[in-house]
């Protein structure tokens, strides 16, 4: 498989087309329990990588994204407070959603179990100690 960046402009759009959109889920991810956001990150900056490198180094140099895809791409996984922090947000709005809507009992469960999807995805990433060392930049300022 090439995973070098490509030089046909009809894919070039294609992948910056889909990088964007794996970045739009990303950041719904951020907020919604139902989707996570690391996967998204992490598709949008290898389809930026074939599409754009310019879109892909202004990604790696993001203040937001740039520190979680050097972990990744450094150590194969991500900052336990940043995994505790995603675990208890995706808990509380799940518990909010059951308890301010009124869903039908199968949407009920349809939510619990995308929320159990959501957990145990969570939980299988790889976790980095908080003082581990920072990830060297992949890409400098």
């Amino acid at each position: 498989m090439d995973l070098r960046p490509t030089t046909d402009p009809i894919r070039s759009l294609l992948y910056v087309a889909g990088g964007w959109a794996c970045l739009g889920l990303a950041v719904i991810g951020a907020v919604l329990p139902i989707l996570p956001t690391t996967p998204f990150v992490l598709l949008a900056s290898w389809c930026f990588y074939r599409g754009s490198p310019r879109i892909h180094a202004w990604l790696h140099r993001s203040r937001w994204f740039g520190p979680t895809l050097d972990d990744w791409h450094h150590y194969r996984g991500i900052r336990r407070s940043l995994k505790d922090r995603a675990i208890r947000m995706v808990v509380v709005v799940a518990i909010c959603t059951l308890l301010f809507n009124s869903l039908a009992w199968y949407l009920q469960y349809l939510v619990i179990a995308l929320v159990g999807v959501g957990l145990y995805t969570i939980w299988t990433v790889p976790t980095l100690p908080d003082d581990a060392p920072a990830a060297p930049r992949m890409i400098s300022d």
